[in-house]
């Protein structure tokens, strides 16, 4: 048998999979990738994080992504160490046609090739970007090439990519800030504060840097933080995750108490050393070197990431796409809707 007619082999071929876990193994993606992707979008894809896929959509998915197989195994290589300079090639073989001749031609020589449009390329990426996400997740692979690729198109995406941590690195980014980060200092226990505020609230930079004391909630059922309009946003209540509400109220209260630089505006709950409130390149900063020191490393190290963090963590946790967007203030649901489409609550399949 042909290498190409092996990757589409049936089951029988390869070890039986486990039962508890639907989600295909390493060597079936290894040895039987066209296999190997239909358990994945029968059994680990959804369309919302809850629905699966219709029969129609598996259709043109399973035709696409066999293109991707076929040009992988025709240049030697797999799909778990596929690079970006291949897929990147595959992306550039797509062709489209001359919308003027027909869809079809009796001499296939005779028909104008084109470069794919835009949205054929953004669906091929989409796909093979989602697969990558999952192997990554599950460790077989280390890398996502599909970023580096796309960029080399010359940036045919029109969304800028969602990054956040997956599970296992938020919980280290907790540990850290809780056990294991210095506080000896005064600015050190600020910037802890801040990066728990980040993380636990789900905030803008913006805000964070903006905070005045009388922002903060203790007092209620849940803890929370008063977040001021911002960008024609309404106000809103920022609810605090349980794991930061120590250690920001006992800033807070050494705050009210005067601890900081002696030239502090009263009021403000994250001073710099010239006494006024943080600006919003101090708090990327600080964002980029806690994450460095958990060694976490996307292509966004910002304060965006523990706040697409933030709202994944709730929809792990059950909320609904219109709940998220409430917690985070925002009317345009488009980015958690993206965020739910990377992060299926049942699988644990997390975005890097």
């Amino acid at each position: 048998m042909s290498q190409q007619g092996k990757l589409f082999e049936d089951l029988e071929s390869v070890d039986e999979p486990d039962l508890t876990d639907l989600a295909p193994s390493r060597d079936q993606w290894l040895r039987v990738p066209a296999l190997a992707f239909e358990m994945w979008v029968q059994n680990v894809a959804t369309c919302d994080g809850q629905n699966a896929y219709s029969d129609q959509t598996i259709r043109q998915y399973r035709s696409m992504f066999n293109s991707f197989i076929r040009f992988v195994a025709e240049h030697q290589t797999t799909i778990l160490s596929v690079g970006p300079d291949l897929t990147h090639d595959f992306l550039m073989s797509l062709q489209g046609r001359d919308p003027g001749e027909p869809g079809m031609a009796a001499d296939a020589r005779k028909t104008t090739t084109l470069p794919a449009h835009r949205s054929t390329l953004k669906r091929h990426s989409d796909l093979i970007d989602d697969v990558m996400n999952h192997l990554v997740a599950r460790g077989y692979r280390k890398t996502n090439p599909v970023l580096k690729a796309s960029r080399m198109l010359g940036g045919f995406h029109d969304t800028s990519r969602i990054v956040c941590m997956p599970t296992e690195i938020d919980a280290r980014l907790q540990t850290y800030l809780l056990e294991e980060m210095d506080v000896a200092s005064w600015s050190s226990r600020r910037t802890r504060a801040l990066l728990l505020l980040l993380a636990g609230g789900g905030i803008t930079a913006s805000q964070a840097a903006e905070a005045r004391l009388d922002q903060f909630v203790f007092n209620d059922v849940v803890p929370s933080f008063d977040c001021t309009p911002e960008n024609d946003q309404d106000g809103y209540r920022a609810a605090l995750a349980p794991f930061c509400v120590r250690a920001i109220r006992e800033w807070v209260q050494e705050r009210r108490e005067g601890v900081g630089p002696k030239n502090a505006e009263p009021d403000v709950v994250f001073p710099g050393k010239n006494g006024q409130a943080l600006s919003t390149v101090s708090v990327y900063k600080s964002v980029r070197d806690v994450l460095r020191a958990i060694d976490f490393h996307g292509d966004d190290m910002g304060p965006r990431v523990l706040r697409t963090t933030y709202a994944r963590r709730q929809l792990l946790a059950g909320a609904t796409v219109s709940e998220v967007a409430l917690l985070l203030g925002i009317q345009n649901t488009r980015m958690v809707e993206r965020l739910v489409r990377m992060t299926p609550t049942h699988t644990g399949y997390v975005p890097i």
